[in-house]
């Protein structure tokens, strides 16, 4: 007879609210026999613990102690939860709201005020630029992990409109190509080291 057994015998005698006394005169027995059950001197037989395992609503393995049946369920239930967790996106809803808004004629009314009202025509076609980067991210939205998240953001696209903006406004081409390789840089980084969750 397993000492783990008698605890647990003792343990759910206990939890149940029954004395050594009382759950003899339950189940028929002397208490003497209830003891050596719960110092592992003497195991009940198989009648004795079906009987138990229904006075106490518990399963049989509950009731000797096995606890590798429920473990076990726990980890699949675990799972099941992981996995339903990672089937919807970070930001739900997020996306259909951005591809749904109509960013491309923003984009477009905003050039042509600023080109009609400032001249400025030249420089603010860079606008235009913010229509990929735009949708990237929207894209990006949809991620279902951290890692899906941080891929999806539009940081190539930022590298290109600064670099031209720079380029453009403070003539500093030899210097802004450092973007390109920052942008594939944060792309590798966050490819090779950004957990999934």
């Amino acid at each position: 007879m397993s000492i783990h057994l008698g605890s647990n015998l003792a343990e759910l005698r206990k939890r149940n609210g029954f004395s050594q006394e009382a759950l003899a005169e339950k189940l028929g027995i002397s208490r003497q026999a209830v003891s050596k059950w719960e110092r592992g001197e003497s195991a009940p037989d198989t009648d004795t613990l079906i009987e138990l395992a229904s006075l106490y609503n518990v399963s049989l393995d509950e009731l000797i102690g096995n606890k590798k049946t429920q473990n076990s369920e726990q980890k699949t239930e675990h799972k099941k939860i992981k996995v339903e967790a990672t089937d919807k996106p970070i930001f739900p809803g997020l996306s259909k709201k951005l591809l749904i808004f109509p960013f491309p004629i923003l984009v477009t009314a905003v050039y042509i005020f600023l080109g009609f009202a400032f001249r400025l025509w030249h420089p603010m076609w860079l606008l235009f630029l913010l229509i990929p980067a735009y949708y990237h991210f929207a894209i990006g939205a949809r991620a279902k992990t951290k890692k899906g998240l941080l891929l999806g953001l539009p940081v190539f696209e930022a590298a290109l409109i600064i670099f031209l903006a720079t380029g453009l406004y403070l003539s500093a081409w030899k210097y802004a190509w450092i973007l390109f390789v920052l942008a594939i840089g944060y792309y590798w980084v966050v490819g090779v080291y950004a957990k999934k969750q």
